[in-house]
């Protein structure tokens, strides 16, 4: 029997007076922060009502094709875990005008695409902070290329990637806030922005921007259904174009927006869908083969604790563990919460047949390696309820995994119940609050 006061704890049963009221209890920082997020969740609301009504859109044969390619964005199973995540209700963040594709077709407008490349580095305040962007255009012309001074200490510049001197980023004169206004300024409706992996170029933007067009979304490797092909294969495949050719090896922010854009074009263009790609064959090191490599590993943690991972009749055959920030006296990065490291047995085959003992599902990762979870019983995360886990992992792929992987997950499913693979845990009731105005 349901009690009475149950009901206090549930909002849609007050007025909005009440909820008003019991909001300004909270403090003006939070009445803010409340009304905010209204806002964010009226926005949501009224950009799924235009999504469903895009839904509906009727394609014809005569429609400009790099529209498709934002269509093929947008159906990829992770286009919604990536970008309708966006937190763009947060401070800092700007959102341009959302319309959806059927909207710029029946208006007439024809694409106007632009790719975009970030340059990201790590301070104490941020580890994918914003320190360089490149714009260009179909004509390969820049509209935008400039170093952005990131707020807080730089951490890690990550001079090995992109070749730039702090001194040169310190002394940059704009800021994020001047990289935002010039790109609102470009992003009209009908502009589509590209990028590989744009997402994380949004998030050091902090900007919030449809329609998009990702190419690590529209190829993948054939069997591995969650890979993502690298910007610098599919140019080498598709354009006959080999990427960091300069004599130092440096990414080059405009070489690669030039790179994402040229490919959406190129696949624009042909009669029938890419999509699928051979996989390339991972060439590793015969002496890398005795290894198997463990991550997501709290930082900390003892290596015996690793060892007893394995069955005791492997842990004999174990020759040395080898991973940064492991053990009680070890000192962790700042941001850092978990790290890796590399276990090495006498010989492949012993670390073959330790991979197989143990327990738990195979699954594999984006390029086809063998994998297993296990937990970890010495470590106890109070925040989850659970020991923690890691990953063990194969160091080379091959087709036999692949295979026991994908009869693994057939097996799995087929023996599943069918209540099991379609009911939804309920939600815990809310707590009951009597809230200021109620009688």
């Amino acid at each position: 029997m349901k009690r009475p006061e149950n009901a206090w704890g549930d909002p849609s049963r007050h007025t909005s007076d009440t909820l008003r009221r019991f909001v300004e209890t909270l403090g003006a920082e939070r009445t803010e922060e409340v009304k905010t997020l209204t806002e964010a969740d009226a926005w949501r609301k009224k950009r799924d009502e235009w999504d469903a009504w895009g839904a509906e859109e009727e394609v014809g044969a005569s429609d400009d094709p790099r529209w498709g390619l934002v269509r093929r964005t947008r159906e990829h199973e992770s286009f919604k875990d990536w970008y309708y995540a966006l937190p763009s209700h947060e401070p800092g963040w700007r959102r341009t005008k959302y319309r959806p594709v059927r909207w710029c077709v029946e208006k007439g407008m024809n694409p106007t695409l632009l790719g975009i490349d970030c340059e990201m580095c790590e301070t104490d305040r941020d580890q994918r902070a914003l320190v360089g962007v490149s714009v260009v255009d179909e004509g390969g012309n820049v509209l935008l290329k400039t170093l952005v001074k990131p707020p807080g200490l730089i951490v890690d510049l990550r001079k090995e990637i992109t070749g730039l001197e702090e001194k040169d980023v310190l002394a940059a004169k704009t800021n994020l806030l001047d990289v935002q206004e010039r790109l609102m300024k470009l992003c009209k409706p009908g502009t589509v922005l590209v990028g590989h992996s744009l997402v994380y170029d949004l998030k050091a933007l902090k900007i919030d921007h449809q329609p998009i067009i990702d190419t690590a979304l529209l190829f993948r490797y054939k069997n591995l259904p969650k890979s993502t092909p690298s910007l610098a294969v599919l140019c080498e495949k598709f354009l006959d174009r080999k990427l960091r050719q300069n004599a130092a090896g440096f990414h080059d922010s405009v070489e690669d927006a030039k790179a994402a854009l040229d490919l959406a074009v190129w696949e624009s263009k042909q009669a029938k869908p890419t999509r699928e790609l051979e996989p390339p064959p991972l060439q590793v090191d015969e002496k890398e083969l005795c290894k198997l490599f463990i991550h997501r590993i709290p930082v900390r943690t003892e290596i015996e604790d690793l060892k007893n991972i394995f069955d005791e009749q492997d842990r004999e055959y174990i020759t040395s563990v080898a991973g940064a920030q492991l053990g009680a006296n070890a000192s962790a990065a700042p941001g850092k919460s978990t790290t890796s490291c590399h276990v090495t047995f006498t010989d492949a085959t012993r670390a073959d047949e330790a991979f197989d003992r143990l327990e738990g599902n195979i699954s594999i990762d984006a390029i086809g390696r063998a994998q297993k979870y296990r937990p970890l019983a010495t470590i106890f995360l109070e925040s989850k309820g659970r020991a923690a886990t890691v990953v063990v992992r194969k160091m080379t792929a091959s087709g036999a995994d692949i295979a026991a992987a994908a009869a693994d997950r057939h097996k799995r499913r087929a023996t599943a119940a069918p209540e099991a693979r379609t009911k939804k845990a309920r939600a815990p009731k809310p707590k009951s609050i009597r809230l200021p105005g109620d009688r």
